[in-house]
């Protein structure tokens, strides 16, 4: 079996509203594809931002993903190749970066049979990051699969031109690169995979 965490991978992030990246939005095929092929037994958790318009992140971020609008919705195709591997599938609702956050995350991730989760999703600095260092702080092992994950780009003139705070200011390539090689494996001691079909199998 497998335990796999998929986060933030909403319309708001893809293909929707101000924080939507075409970069985010190219993982989804590779994404259903890792989630279809799971073993039937396994456990796949989403996190999905649901914020209300007085959330304290959306004093750093531009309004994204409220409630009950489109951005909030998880994309249906990875919804889809999840139910359709057999995995059991969990749905939570975060206002923060973190899922352990105000949520019943908690409670899912310690009545999950296995120590070991496989991370997809985005933004690789922010939600993926966070949440994979509380995994690791409750005791768990944690694969991050690079092919899987990433964050949007944006230049400092672009966010400007876009009314945006230098807190959307990304240079995507570059973040990957020093959280994939060093600060996901060196600070928080994650496994980077580079390709799903290596962390699927090794679960098994």
């Amino acid at each position: 079996m497998a335990q796999v965490m998929v986060i933030d991978m909403l319309e708001g992030f893809t293909r929707i509203g101000p924080l939507a990246s075409p970069r985010v939005d190219a993982l989804v095929p590779r994404q259903a594809e890792c989630l279809r092929a799971l073993p039937a037994d396994s456990l796949v958790v989403f996190l999905a931002d649901e914020h209300d318009p007085d959330d304290f992140e959306l004093k750093r971020f531009p309004p994204h993903c409220l409630r009950g609008t489109p951005e909030a919705e998880i994309r249906a195709e990875l919804l889809d190749a999840a139910q359709a591997s057999g995995a059991r599938i969990e749905i939570v609702r975060k206002n923060n970066f973190s899922g352990f956050v105000g949520t019943n995350l908690d409670e899912i991730v310690a009545g999950a049979p296995g120590k070991s989760w496989i991370v997809i999703g985005c933004v690789t600095d922010c939600c993926v990051e966070t949440n994979v260092s509380d995994l690791v702080c409750r005791g768990y092992s944690v694969t991050v699969i690079r092919e899987l994950v990433d964050t949007w780009d944006m230049s400092p003139q672009a966010a400007s031109a876009a009314g945006l705070s230098e807190a959307y200011v990304h240079d995507a390539e570059g973040i990957n690169e020093e959280w994939f090689t060093r600060r996901l494996p060196a600070i928080w001691g994650v496994q980077v995979a580079e390709h799903w079909q290596d962390a699927v199998e090794s679960s098994q």
